[in-house]
């Protein structure tokens, strides 16, 4: 059976929850069984918050995430708060604005929330930013399950905007910095 654990953090405000929310029901369109879960309270008010997305072969036994394959940080306060709980072997991916000079190539770089304010004016599509990247580096889950689920899960006036969020993430990737 094949496992995946992927933690998506950031700050309040920046989708995570969302973002968390899509990722697994891409997983399922995708012929995956997955499982989400988030932390978030007062987070939601601009604190380190978190999506964890379980995505299997199998059914899930056991559906919370205890060791992170893959961790995506989209914040300072995420960083400093999950970078530690990353699994021996994992993948930390970071936000070229929060990623701190120590790293010294050991996470690989993208410029999301840089990302994310030219698609929208500001934080809005974060999340949906980062979905693209991950779904482009990792290839976790179907591209095209992945629009399906970001156009089923947005508001209706925000589409447009959020699909073109999810292009502008897997752009990233061809172009990507370590």
């Amino acid at each position: 059976m094949s496992r995946n654990e992927i933690r998506i953090a950031g700050a309040g405000g920046q989708g995570v929850v969302t973002a968390g929310r899509i990722l697994a029901e891409a997983a399922i369109l995708s012929g995956s069984h997955a499982t989400h879960s988030q932390v978030y309270g007062p987070q939601s008010r601009g604190g380190a918050s978190r999506s964890d997305i379980v995505i299997a072969t199998e059914p899930i036994a056991f559906p919370l995430a205890d060791s992170i394959d893959l961790l995506f940080i989209l914040s300072s306060d995420a960083f400093a708060k999950y970078e530690p709980e990353l699994g021996p072997n994992g993948h930390l991916l970071v936000d070229t604005r929060c990623a701190p000079e120590s790293l010294n190539g050991s996470a690989t770089q993208y410029p999301v929330v840089d990302t994310a304010r030219a698609v929208s004016g500001g934080q809005l599509v974060t999340g949906v930013v980062a979905l693209g990247v991950l779904q482009a580096h990792t290839q976790c889950v179907e591209a095209e399950a992945l629009r399906q689920a970001v156009a089923a899960r947005v508001p209706v006036q925000h589409t447009k905007m959020n699909l073109e969020a999810l292009s502008a993430g897997m752009g990233l990737v061809g172009g990507e910095s370590s």
